[in-house]
This record gives C-alpha cells, sequence and structure tokens, in this order.
C-alpha cells in the first residue's frame, strides 16, 4: 500500500502551545509508518502556514519525501511565529498543498489549525480581509480542485473558532472525519495527533478499497 501523507498545519503564534507536540508526533508519525515497509510505503510532506502580513514567511513547504530523517529534520526547523489577526491564510496553506507532488496512489491530508480562513462567512472575529481571501482563492475552488486530485481531507480541530469552517467545508466535499484536539492536555497532545494521522490513513485506504 503507498500513502503519500501530508501535513497541513497553522504555524502562526497562537499555536505555540501546540506546534512541539505537533512536530513530536508528526516525528513519531514518520518513523512508525517507516516501519511498516513493506506493507505500507509512505512519503510524508508537510505545509506550514501563517498569514499574508508574514509575507516571505506566509508558507513553510516541504515536500514529500520517503526519508524520515529528512522529514525529521525538515519539521525540526518550523516554529510558531507571526500572524497578525485572528483569521490565517488557511486557504493559501491547502492550495499550496494541493499543489505539491502527489504520487502515490491513496493520499492523506491531515489538517491542523486553531482559526478559520478569512471571510466574515467563516466566523464573526476582527479580520483584515472580511471580503476573503486577498489572492482571490475561495473554499470552493481549492476543496474542489483537492476532492478531484483524489486527495482525502482529515481535520485536527483544537479550538471551537474553526466550527463553521468545519460545516462549510463539509457542505462543499461532504462529510470527512474531525479529531478533536480541544481537550487534550499538553502531554496528551502528542499521543492524540499520533492516534488522528494513523486514523486518517487507515480510512483513507479503506476508502479506496
Amino acid at each position: 500500500m503507498e500513502v503519500d501523507l501530508c501535513f497541513v498545519m497553522d504555524c502562526t503564534g497562537s499555536m505555540g502551545g501546540h506546534i512541539e507536540g505537533a512536530k513530536n508526533s508528526i516525528k513519531e508519525v514518520a518513523e512508525y509508518m517507516a516501519k511498516m515497509e513493506p506493507a505500507i510505503k509512505i512519503r510524508v510532506g508537510f505545509c506550514g502556514y501563517r498569514d499574508h502580513c508574514d509575507n516571505h514567511n506566509r508558507l513553510q513547504i516541504f515536500d514529500f519525501t520517503n526519508s524520515c530523517d529528512e522529514f525529521k529534520n525538515n519539521v525540526s526547523n518550523v516554529s510558531a511565529t507571526g500572524g497578525g489577526d485572528s483569521p490565517e491564510d488557511v486557504l493559501g496553506g491547502l492550495n499550496a498543498a494541493v499543489h505539491m507532488t502527489w504520487r502515490n496512489p491513496t493520499r492523506v491530508l491531515l489538517h491542523i489549525g486553531d482559526y478559520p480562513p478569512h471571510g466574515r462567512r467563516f466566523h464573526n472575529i476582527d479580520d483584515n480581509y472580511p471580503d476573503g481571501d486577498p489572492n482571490g482563492l475561495t473554499a470552493e475552488c481549492v476543496l474542489e480542485e483537492m476532492k478531484s486530485a483524489g486527495i482525502h481531507y482529515f481535520f485536527g480541530k483544537i479550538t471551537n473558532e474553526t466550527a463553521t469552517m468545519i460545516r462549510i467545508f463539509q457542505g462543499i466535499i461532504g462529510e470527512y472525519p474531525v479529531f478533536d484536539l480541544e481537550t487534550a492536555k499538553p502531554e496528551d497532545l502528542v499521543k492524540k495527533f499520533f492516534e488522528a494521522a494513523c486514523s486518517a490513513i487507515t480510512t483513507a485506504i479503506s476508502l479506496r478499497e
């Protein structure tokens, strides 16, 4: 079974309490899946996103690799920084991830974030871009391209601020699993992230069968 697994993560300052746990669990998942060869051959990639005010730091992309060590080194360089208002460049991060070099037949995207995209349709909090993504991206165009590429979307929910986003996304691409990471204590986060990633992979594999 050949799998592409991409982690898409909000890497702004508000994620500071979660990002180390997420990074550690991502490394554990990569190691665990590497040990499952030849049953599962996996390539792992990472796309971190921040916000439009972060300019050249807005996206941090590490394309797919089948080297566990290379991936762990890449993710070690990720830190929680930046971000302006509460909404983030969620659509920019997802769009960048969709355009990475997906190759394997089973494709899993695990998105972890605490705030929704820009645009009033997703929230009622302060927003520097209340009319939506300043680059013209819409949830419909990004998610439909993701679906047509055969990429299975999963979301790790950290706060209730993403509830409307989850509902809108499901209205576009149908139901998808949402992993509740909101109630996890910091010491439990690694285990919860790890379980979510493994569950996402097994679900995507079963959907292909």
